[in-house]
């Protein structure tokens, strides 16, 4: 029998259930592949194209807080990958595991310092479906 400890009301809740893993990706067919694979290794998933829209669905879904949250670097409107962790994690808890992915090969850009800085992996395109994995089982391990 698994105990409660260290776990919020809302966790002991959704005990019996896969993790919920939240995908933000503005391109609809990459965040498509996310969420197949996600799947596909038996993750719950929200998928969205921005972090507003994120927080919009898991709000619908009942608020439940995120095991992971993985972003493509470069979003819509200027919004960057780890914006919108930060903002999950403001919403939902600031110790939300979560990755960015991008497609610069340098760690130069201000956001990503930042992503590094805050200890968020950093993914490089095209992303390998077993580093993926392995990030993953770890966060939510």
């Amino acid at each position: 029998m698994m105990t409660a400890e260290g776990r919020t009301p809302q966790a002991r809740d959704i005990a019996g259930l896969p993790p919920l893993v939240v995908v933000i990706e503005d391109e609809a067919i990459v965040l498509a592949g996310y969420q197949m694979l996600f799947e596909s290794w038996g993750y719950r998933v929200i998928a969205a194209q921005s972090a507003d829209e994120a927080v919009a669905l898991i709000e619908e879904e009942g608020g439940e807080a995120p095991g992971f949250i993985l972003s493509d670097f470069r979003l819509r409107d200027g919004q960057t990958g780890t914006d919108a962790i930060t903002m999950l994690r403001q919403n939902f808890g600031a110790g939300i595991p979560g990755a960015v992915v991008t497609g610069d090969t340098t760690v130069t850009g201000e956001g990503l310092k930042e992503a590094e800085a805050q200890g968020t992996p950093i993914l490089h395109k095209p992303v390998n479906g077993r580093q993926l994995q392995d990030i993953l089982s770890r966060s939510l391990s």
